[in-house]
């Protein structure tokens, strides 16, 4: 083995290790970030995790959020996926795969690319650092975007390994991507790799257009069918979770809703999170968009004010607070004045988004060396960078820039399943890093001076440029206000509001200059190289590399520094009193099956809950549509009320009538038939530190029925809630007419009782029931066609939908025991191909790894026999 070959990388390695730790220095001292959306997934998954604990096995559902739901997005096993080893190796195993793995992964990832392109280690190495460095990877990490992190470090080796393959390295180049892209697909962020595609796609048609200049169709051709099998292999030890994904997500808010009713409102607020038929609606998904002005984040951090995760508040806003403890105004809504101005207070942000943790940064320097870049780079790399970057910025726009994207929305393939277009820069992230470091290494090798001080004045000039005119004219590009203003201007004053503006064009300054001079720094460096005044390249790379660091390092801290982490200890959910009440009285009555619905949170977009008890809210990117049609018709809007919410018989025996009787004028009251047949035995109020009022009208585990009223469609589905009394009736599809039988007569003593299992496996459920006559049972638990499997004394049946989003099942006379179980064979299937695509990649790695070396000791045997 050549020690000299492999010590660049094994420093590489050690470098990125060091870098990592070192940003994350505290979790050497067993200290953990506070990420908000690991907050949320420790909520929703702590059933599943607890379950698998106890067990060793994993579960299919989960009965912690909206009532129930699969668990295949939550916590599952992936045992036969090779890449499950390969994921948790290659970012530090488990203790660090959240934090400094992220950021090791990123940068391995990057250097990994531009080794594969021929450039010096050192320089590879650098380019990986600054890579990982960019603020939106690093604000990702912060806020606990844990997979999307992952999968973008995969983006940069993955077209590294389509590049080899093009230029013939065909073994080495296929292993690569297959490699990268099965990792990718695993890490199970679909938006990140729809991402990757779109820049595949424009490297591939800039290889194909260059393929018929210089006719190599016959290669490209060769190289296009090797890049298919590649993403075949590549899907292979993932394809049990590809298919079971793709079958739930057709289930879900992404793959479009049955109803063409809308829920009445008094607004429009609550239709804009509802989807189309064939997926999100359009408002809903471009949300959040970058605006155009604010896309020179990129070069300048505060362009829009940075965001609301910013460390530097009490600098930021000194101004602010100031004003606001000498001339307060006076309003009888002294809470609501105090909310507004914590809210201006935590942030200077007055970009086009509704809020951001913070700017997409990509460094001033590498900004300016990517303008050298596309002026150095040959026509094959120029113009699929290029393409890319720009494409990227446009689909970042999104309703900004509806022109193209509304098309793109409507007629691009999956595109209307993804929402949050400002992700789209990641693809810019990735082109324009490595078009600044190809551009350097071009300006370092270049013999062609004249060239290469034309490309430096160019962008010294454009980009430098422009950061001083901003710095020194900093209101030709901005007015410094946002929309958000004049609607609190009556809250907070004109006086503080011009303060607010005053800091955010401070800010915005500040950032110019601090812009412009690490540009200056760039530029002198290169001018005096160019000037052989510098003479060693590795000089050039150290100053520029240090400056680049130094200025990504800055503005990373004011985002996630040291102060963002925690002792385990302070990182832990803790009940609330509320929530301690609960926990007591289930306890203490043994309750075995119910929920709980929270008002005292943000019901349907947090899973704090979750990690205590099973509930009626959760939060969740992919719920089950039918239950957002609940939540949308029901839960959240006020037109579909209680009925019967002034009925003095039955506010007598419920305490949680009583309150909503006697606070009707200022709060909503729910549909009492929903939350009853959901099985919603506590609610929490959100008064003081929130109040516990329980529901004696909740309908229990299971119930027999009455009545079936029948429905033509889904609408009619829906529509049959309203009013309706479901201890009584049920509303059924008439799809299911030739399964369930309405008796003839009925068992007034007839009983189901739920049977909880001792280690509370959501995925089994067990109920006993007694009766002298066929009965109709509906079930407080979700219904789900594609995993679940009822059984009557051990034999299948069919069961069905009722109620909307209920389960149903037509009963017999007599003693029986139900059981129902998760078990998919979708899932089970796609398990035998995971193992088999497992085996197919490790010996397409082993070859790609073994065969160079057989190659070349055939080569020294014939030698020596020679």
């Amino acid at each position: 083995m050549n020690i000299k070959k492999i010590l660049p990388h094994i420093i590489a390695v050690v470098v990125f290790i060091a870098v990592s730790f070192i940003y994350f220095s505290p979790v050497l001292k067993n200290q953990q970030l506070q990420q908000s959306d690991m907050s949320q997934f420790e909520g929703m998954s702590k059933s599943l995790v607890d379950y698998h604990k106890q067990t060793g096995d994993y579960s299919e559902w989960s009965n912690s959020m909206f009532g129930g739901m699969p668990a295949y997005q939550m916590y599952g096993s992936s045992n036969n996926n090779v890449m499950n080893f390969f994921g948790t190796t290659l970012t530090l195993g488990s203790n660090f795969g959240l934090n400094a793995g992220i950021l090791f992964i990123m940068a391995l990832g990057f250097y990994i690319f531009m080794i594969s392109m021929g450039v010096n280690p050192w320089l590879a190495i650098l380019s990986g650092i600054i890579y990982c460095l960019g603020s939106y990877n690093i604000i990702i990490i912060g806020v606990g975007h844990i997979t999307k992190a992952w999968a973008m470090a995969m983006i940069a080796p993955i077209l590294a390994g389509m590049i080899l393959v093009f230029k013939k390295k065909y073994l080495t180049g296929m292993a690569l991507f297959a490699f990268c892209l099965g990792l990718q697909i695993y890490f199970n962020h679909i938006q990140i790799t729809y991402y990757t595609m779109l820049t595949a796609i424009v490297l591939g048609v800039s290889y194909l257009v260059f393929a018929v200049k210089d006719k190599e169709i016959k290669h490209f051709g060769k190289s296009f069918l090797l890049l298919i099998v590649g993403v075949v292999i590549a899907l292979l030890p993932s394809i049990g979770h590809i298919m079971i994904n793709k079958e739930y997500v057709e289930h879900t808010m992404r793959g479009g809703k049955e109803l063409t009713v809308k829920p009445q409102t008094n607004n429009n607020q609550n239709n804009q999170n509802q989807s189309t038929n064939k997926g999100l609606s359009i408002d809903y998904a471009y949300q959040w968009s970058y605006g155009k002005g604010e896309t020179m984040t990129i070069l300048i951090p505060d362009y829009k004010g940075g965001g609301s995760a910013d460390n530097r508040v009490e600098k930021l806003a000194k101004r602010r607070i100031n004003e606001f403890q000498v001339s307060k105004p006076i309003l009888q809504d002294e809470n609501k004045v105090q909310q507004v101005a914590n809210q201006y207070f935590g942030s200077t942000y007055f970009g086009e988004q509704p809020f951001t943790a913070g700017p997409v940064y990509f460094g001033a320097i590498v900004v300016f060396l990517s303008l050298i870049g596309f002026i150095l780079l040959d026509n094959k790399w120029r113009w699929w960078l290029l393409v890319a970057t720009v494409l990227s910025i446009f689909l970042s726009w999104g309703n900004n820039f509806m022109a193209l994207n509304g098309w793109l929305f409507y007629h691009l393939p999956l595109y209307n399943k993804f929402r949050t277009p400002a992700m789209a820069l990641v693809i810019a992230n990735v082109t324009l890093c490595i078009t600044a470091f190809l551009g350097l290494k071009a300006f370092i090798e270049s013999q062609d001076t004249k060239k290469k001080t034309k490309s430096l004045y160019i962008s010294g000039i454009i980009i430098g440029g422009f950061t001083l005119l901003c710095a020194i004219a900093p209101t030709m590009f901005n007015d410094f206000s946002s929309s958000h203003d004049a609607m609190f201007k009556n809250l907070l004053g004109d006086s503080f509001i011009q303060a607010l503006q005053d800091d955010r064009q401070e800010a915005f300054t500040s950032d110019c200059w601090r812009s412009f001079i690490y540009i200056a720094i760039a530029f002198l460096t290169l001018f005096l190289y160019s000037k052989q005044k510098i003479k060693k390249p590795i000089i050039v790379i150290c100053i520029i590399g240090l400056a680049s660091i130094i200025d990504l390092w800055g503005v990373d801290k004011r985002y996630v520094n040291d102060t963002n982490f925690k002792s385990k200890s302070e990182t832990m959910i803790y009940p609330t009193q509320a929530e301690q009440q609960i926990q007591t009285t289930v306890t203490n009555k043994n309750i075995t099956h119910y929920r709980v619905y929270n008002l005292a949170v943000n019901t349907f977009n947090d899973a704090s809950t979750s990690y205590f008890f099973p509930s009626v809210g959760g939060y969740s990117a992919v719920k089950l549509q039918r239950y957002q049609d609940i939540i949308d018709f029901y839960l959240g809007n006020p037109s579909y009320k209680a009925k019967d919410v002034n009925d003095t018989s039955s506010i007598k025996n419920n305490p949680l009538r009583q309150f909503y009787f006697q606070y009707q004028q200022q709060i909503n009251a729910p549909n009492f038939a929903i939350l009853n047949m959901l099985d919603t035995k506590y609610v929490i109020l959100p008064l003081n530190d929130g109040v516990v009022v329980e529901n004696p009208e909740a309908l229990g585990a299971a119930w027999f029925v009455k009545d079936i009223k029948w429905a033509k469609d889904a609408n009619e589905e829906i529509l049959g809630l309203d009013g309706f009394n479901p201890k009584q009736t049920a509303i059924v599809n008439q799809e299911f007419k030739n399964i369930v039988h309405t008796p003839s007569s009925i068992d007034t003593s007839a009983k189901i009782n739920f049977v909880a299992q001792p280690n509370n496996n959501p995925g089994y459920l067990v109920y006993k029931t007694s009766s002298t006559t066929d009965q109709i049972a509906i079930f407080s638990e979700i219904y789900y066609k594609e995993s679940w499997h009822a059984y009557i004394d051990g034999k299948e049946v069919p069961h069905f939908c009722a109620n909307y989003i209920l389960r149903g099942l037509y009963v017999p006379k007599g003693n029986h025991t139900i059981e129902f179980r998760c078990q998919s064979d979708t899932l089970k299937k796609g398990s035998v191909i995971d193992l088999i695509g497992s085996i197919i990649m490790i010996l397409l790695l082993v070859g790609a790894i073994g065969y160079p070396i057989y190659k070349k000791k055939v080569a020294n045997t014939d030698k020596h026999s020679c």
